[in-house]
């Protein structure tokens, strides 16, 4: 008995003092994670699209002693997702994360739990949750507008459109291409957000002839692909003259004429400031001219020129052009003119012809006074001179027509006159007028011929020229005027009073 009372007293005393020891090995493993807050899980990035990627997220707070370690882990389908392992210190609250890739279209359940593998876990950190998968955001771009031009080169607005949902980064892309080449003109990131945002980018002069634009999704997936083109061209820088109108319509040389010029932007581009001429087409003259104003793409503009004195001819040829920083365009008009000129004084070249009517009289002198010399002439019949120098000035005062070759203009000039004549400026054309034609006899009287008492003088013979014939009709050797010389006057020595040639006169 009192063996068994000093066993329960010993008993008593080893438990004592083992008591801290067993206090410590529970103290060791006290880190226990519980629920902070409302508990359960929050989604983040609903609504999900497919291909969208959401976050798991839970509050963690760990009401032990110790630190531990907790994560998310995540079921669906037979897919888990294992999220980021933290550390969380005794008496602090953290949050857990785990990733989930929505793969699927529809209302799909998720398995959640935390789980430690050095801390105790309260029953309330798992469940499940459920979400909604849409179909993916329709991503669309259009092109809007293009405009090239010299000045400012390349330039596009597009517009593009999201469809309802979350808000995504995009990739812009703007590719030129020439024929089976191209080059990348512009690359940028941008965020949309849902609905309608535009666009307009400024690309420079590339060697292109299209542009087209194509987004690609960063992160996530569209249900079509995003692209446009457009076909653009190089700026055209062109235009049109003309000559509308003419006062009078049929002008005179001389009088003062207007004239109506209208220009038109028929290009695709601005055409700047420059200058309105117009031109003598035969001459190069310029009639007229004046500054032109800058014309925008579709616009007109119409001047009036005044040209003081209007050029001769008949008809009268102009050209009008339009000059800015090259020939933009030009217009060729004939006009019909009257060019009715009244012949004067200074018309007529009379140095020309009193230079050639007194080196006629000299060389006629010079050889009448050389055959006096050497023989006597004698007339078979006196001849009245005085008559003869009556006709000639009753000619020389009778005046003809003659016509320019150039211009047509009627000049006159005496009628017996042979030469160069000279048109009135300003066309001032040179040309030669022939005799005017007249009928002669075939015979001359023989009155009219002399010929040397002395014709069998051989010197006389090789000096002279030769004319033969078997009647009393022969021919002048030098202009071929039909003469009378009696064949029992021959061999003679004749003049011709037509040249004034002197001739051996023989029979045969």
């Amino acid at each position: 008995m009192g063996g068994m009372a000093r066993d329960s007293t010993l008993s008593i005393v080893v438990a004592i003092l083992l008591l801290p020891v067993f206090a410590s090995t529970i103290s060791a493993s006290s880190a226990s994670m519980v629920t902070a807050g409302s508990g359960g899980v929050a989604i983040i990035g609903l609504p999900g699209h497919q291909g969208d990627t959401v976050s798991f997220s839970s509050l963690i707070h760990n009401e032990g002693d110790s630190s531990g370690t907790a994560f998310l882990r995540l079921n669906s389908s037979n897919q888990t997702y294992v999220g980021e392992q933290v550390v969380i210190e005794p008496g602090s609250s953290r949050e857990v994360v785990a990733p989930f890739l929505l793969s699927e279209i529809g209302l799909i359940d998720v398995y959640w739990e935390i789980i430690s593998n050095d801390s105790l876990v309260s029953e309330n950190l798992s469940g499940h949750s459920q979400i909604n998968i849409e179909k993916p955001q329709e991503l669309h771009v259009h092109i809007l507008d293009s405009s090239w031009t010299s000045d400012d080169g390349l330039e596009i607005s597009f517009r593009t459109i999201l469809d309802e949902g979350r808000s995504r980064d995009v990739s812009v892309e703007l590719t030129g291409y020439s024929g089976s080449n191209s080059q990348l003109l512009q690359s940028f990131e941008s965020f949309l957000t849902p609905g309608i945002r535009q666009f307009s980018l400024s690309l420079g002069s590339p060697s292109i002839s299209s542009v087209s634009i194509r987004l690609t999704p960063i992160d996530w997936i569209s249900h079509d692909t995003a692209v446009d083109e457009i076909v653009v061209s190089p700026p055209e820088i062109s235009g049109t003259i003309e000559i509308v109108s003419i006062s009078p319509e049929i002008p005179s040389a001389a009088d003062s004429v207007s004239i109506d010029v209208l220009i038109s932007n028929t290009g695709t581009d601005r055409i700047n400031s420059g200058t309105i001429r117009i031109i003598s087409s035969s001459s190069g003259i310029v009639l007229a001219e004046m500054n032109s104003p800058s014309l925008q793409i579709g616009s007109d503009f119409t001047s009036t020129f005044s040209i003081e004195s209007w050029p001769t001819g008949n008809p009268v040829d102009i050209r009008a052009e339009w000059y800015s920083e090259f020939l933009i365009s030009e217009f060729d008009n004939s006009v019909i003119s009257n060019n009715v000129v009244s012949s004067s004084s200074s018309d007529i070249p009379w140095i020309t012809v009193a230079v050639g009517c007194i080196i006629g009289i000299l060389v006629s002198i010079a050889m009448r006074s050389a055959s006096r010399g050497s023989r006597k002439s004698v007339s078979m019949k006196k001849t009245k001179k005085v008559d003869k120098k009556e006709n000639i000035d009753l000619a020389v005062e009778e005046k003809r027509e003659v016509y320019c070759p150039e211009c047509n203009r009627a000049l006159l000039v005496p009628k017996s006159y042979s030469g160069r004549a000279r048109c009135a400026p300003p066309c001032s054309t040179e040309f030669k007028v022939s005799p005017e034609e007249t009928i002669v006899n075939d015979e001359v009287d023989i009155d009219h011929i002399e010929f040397d008492e002395d014709s069998s003088d051989e010197q006389n013979e090789s000096n002279l020229l030769v004319s033969k014939s078997k009647t009393d009709l022969l021919e002048c050797p030098s202009c071929g005027q039909m003469l009378k010389v009696p064949i029992s006057k021959r061999p003679a020595t004749a003049r011709c009073p037509a040249c004034g040639s002197e001739f051996e006169a023989l029979e045969g």
